[in-house]
């Protein structure tokens, strides 16, 4: 079955009542073909096709029926990071232009802030928090919506007179909070640290440079704490991102010792 067989086999399955003549599914098939903008392969078979172009051919199928919601199960699962990458601009697009309610389901953090208007955020069954991507991002409603949304680095610690204590530091500059909790849960993304030096009187994590991956104008900067603040003893990691530049004006080598100073922490409590 060619790929213009495949797209017009969703237009006859509809009740021979709806059906459209033969002319008017050549003429669906085509337009759907141009909206997928694939009409240029419309004589090839689905095993010639790669992966992103099936993804579109299988949409066009599903759109043949003009359906009101469109329910997308990890329609990109298969497929590598730059593919859908650019079927995701595709899709945002696509949806712009035919306004279809769409249901997308997905794993992918990024592929759902990027393609959605509002993001439901689910854990084992239950309903963390709706809300537009800025929302959810910018201001999640629990550890789960936080932890989930992006890289982030996690303090388990305690809240006293509004104040987070990790080990031995208490963080005065923390989002103050109503009464002490023996057990709370703070969270940093990785863009929300300084560091600086060991010798600095800022209050800091001592920490220990790792890596430091430098692609492009942001730097990744891996570090380990340099002192056991888990029961367990076993160090934690860390990750902080830092302009590239700012790396190189502040002279960070792998191996060094330094202070990690969170300028921005979420708390939670336990």
């Amino acid at each position: 079955m060619s790929v213009f067989e495949n797209v017009a086999f969703g237009l006859r399955v509809k009740p021979r009542a709806e059906r459209p003549s033969e002319e008017k599914i050549r003429e669906k098939v085509s337009e759907l073909l141009q909206m997928v903008q694939l009409e240029f392969l419309q004589d090839r078979f689905p095993s010639q096709l790669s992966g992103g172009q099936r993804q579109r051919i299988a949409l066009a199928r599903a759109l043949a029926i003009e359906p009101r919601v469109l329910l997308l199960d990890e329609p990109f699962g298969a497929l590598d990071a730059k593919v859908r990458k650019e079927l995701r601009k595709w899709l945002r697009k696509l949806h712009d232009e035919l306004h279809v309610t769409s249901v997308f389901v997905t794993h992918d953090q990024e592929e759902a802030l990027e393609v959605s208007d509002t993001v439901v955020l689910m854990n084992r069954g239950k309903l963390e928090q709706v809300g537009t991507p800025e929302e959810v991002y910018d201001h999640p409603a629990t550890p789960f919506a936080y932890g989930f949304l992006g890289n982030v680095n996690r303090f388990e610690g305690a809240l006293k007179d509004g104040k987070f204590t990790f080990g031995d530091i208490t963080f005065d500059h923390s989002i103050a909070m109503s009464g002490d909790q023996s057990s709370a849960i703070a969270f940093a993304r990785p863009a929300d640290f300084d560091i600086v030096s060991v010798q600095s009187s800022q209050k800091g994590i001592p920490a220990v440079i790792d890596r430091i991956l430098s692609f492009g104008p942001t730097s990744k900067i891996e570090l380990t704490s340099a002192v056991a603040l888990t029961t367990s003893g076993k160090p934690l990691e860390y990750e902080v991102q830092w302009p590239r530049h700012r790396v190189l004006e502040s002279a960070l080598k792998e191996g060094m010792t330094v202070k990690l100073v969170p300028t921005s922490l979420r708390i939670f409590n336990k």
